[in-house]
């Protein structure tokens, strides 16, 4: 009974609650964590875990992985002189991960007697052989006390393990972490015969042929991909454009790695949806485009909408970098959207050359306009984004429109039960029409963008067979499983 009470007070304590509720979600979220090889800590009561070392991420990672019965059992060699730089750091990583504490560089008579103290307790430990966070992506030479400890407790399974990821996420010498996936391959306990040196030989080439696994390589960026084939479904709100970029996206799946660009980012292969690595600029353009939707009036709606529009044209380098997708679908395309707008914002100026001279001057290419140009006094807002260099943003390689009557979509957007956003009245999904109807006229006239009107008012399926066809006869057979 009091063993059984000991687990479970073990299971329960705070430090422990603090690393399921608190620390595990947030690098899930923040940065994204994928874990291969989990059964081989599982099976285990005690072990030696070793793993190469490149950042300040890699212990939170590590625990990460650990069975929540072992969060308590289970200590870091850690360098003291480092982390008593800060006492309030000190305090905390003490607190979370209770590390076993060195002090590189000085003389002691037995540097492994902690260890073994911890090791004839029943604990586990958790060792960087290479002594130091090495240079980024590199696997520095091992020490030997690892070695030491695998001779003198050989009844004690040694866990090797490879990170693939905190050297960009957190890397040395960096004080921000960004948000980058991390790959975490744990291999089969190992148990040694042998000396010292013999044994730890054998660990730096398992950790260095785990880094040269398949496995190990899976979350890797891969070089230089070749751009997307990113094609944009346009309409008013009701239209069913975010019905039908979903669907399109799933169908394209079948020959085509897809990702979907609408309110959440989501990924299609072979016809299933997959999980996608966390990205802090979504988080944020999401909040941005909740926080639009509540806006009582346009004026209160420009300026998030305006900045939720451009963070979501930011995505769309993100997504090509970390997804490596062969299409990204768009709900909507930012730039389009941006110029679409004028037609509620500023009326009296919108017209095809204030248009083309627009799209123009936010994609970079406007050159050729000189800088008092009347367009930037009727729209001060190029100007804007101008000076603060916003003026980069992407046209799609393709469009499609759902091309419903206002009437029709206000019926749809009730029949929702949401609340009305500011701008979902028939007269302004009416200018909104006309201003979507004039864009798609001079991005395909002016930049040869291939375009597609659809009869949004059709059944679902009738219209998501027009679609397949227009994309599908845009020559995408050279992107196929690549």
């Amino acid at each position: 009974m009091r063993s059984k009470m000991k687990k479970l007070n073990s299971l329960f304590s705070l430090r422990v609650l603090i690393h399921l509720v608190k620390l595990r979600p947030f690098l899930k979220l923040f940065f994204g964590v994928n874990v291969a090889g989990r059964k081989n800590l599982t099976s285990l009561d005690q072990y030696i875990i070793i793993a190469n070392h490149n950042s300040h991420l890699d212990t939170p990672l590590l625990f990460y992985t650990l069975p929540v019965k072992h969060i308590l059992k289970t200590h870091p060699v850690a360098a003291e002189e480092y982390w008593s730089k800060s006492k309030v750091l000190f305090k905390l990583v003490n607190y979370l991960f209770r590390p076993i504490w060195v002090v590189r560089d000085q003389k002691v008579d037995d540097p492994l007697k902690e260890m073994r103290e911890a090791l004839d307790s029943g604990q586990n430990l958790i060792i960087f052989p290479e002594g130091t966070r090495g240079a980024p992506g590199q696997i520095g030479k091992f020490k030997t006390g690892v070695g030491r400890l695998a001779v003198e407790y050989r009844s004690v399974p040694i866990v090797p393990v490879f990170l693939s990821g905190p050297e960009k996420a957190f890397p040395r010498k960096s004080a921000i972490p960004v948000p980058i996936w991390n790959n975490i391959t744990i291999g089969p306990p190992q148990m040694f015969e042998g000396d010292t040196l013999d044994i730890t030989s054998s660990l730096e080439k398992m950790i260095r042929e785990l880094s040269e696994s398949e496995t190990a390589k899976r979350h890797r960026r891969r070089k230089r991909p070749k751009p997307a084939f990113a094609f944009a479904v346009l309409g008013i709100d009701g239209s069913g454009k975010s019905t039908l970029s979903r669907i399109v996206s799933k169908r394209l799946s079948d020959a085509f790695r897809v990702c979907l660009i609408s309110d959440n980012l989501e990924f299609y292969e072979n016809k299933s949806q997959k999980e996608l690595q966390p990205l802090l600029t979504e988080k944020v353009r999401e909040a941005l485009g909740r926080y639009a939707k509540r806006a009582k009036s346009l004026k209160q709606y420009k300026i998030p909408k305006l900045a939720e529009l451009l963070l979501r044209d930011h995505i769309m380098g993100e997504v090509q970098r970390w997804y490596t997708p062969n299409i990204i679908v768009q709900d909507g395309c930012p730039l389009i959207n941006l110029a679409a707008w004028t037609k509620l914002y500023k009326e009296e100026y919108f017209d095809a050359e204030a248009c083309l001279k627009a799209i123009k001057i936010l994609t970079g290419k406007g050159k050729g306009i000189r800088k008092d140009d009347p367009i930037f006094t009727k729209l001060h807002e190029l100007a804007a984004l101008k000076r603060f260099r916003l003026d980069h943003m992407r046209l799609p390689d393709a469009v499609i429109m759902l091309d419903v009557a206002p009437a029709v979509s206000i019926q749809r957007i009730q029949s929702r039960g949401e609340q009305m956003q500011v701008h979902e009245t028939e007269e302004k999904l009416a200018k909104l029409r006309e201003g979507y109807l004039l864009v798609i006229k001079v991005v395909e006239k002016e930049f040869n963008i291939p375009t597609r009107i659809l009869d949004g008012e059709s059944e679902i399926d009738k219209v998501t067979v027009s679609a397949i066809e227009f994309v599908r006869g845009l020559g995408l057979r050279e992107l196929e499983h690549e």
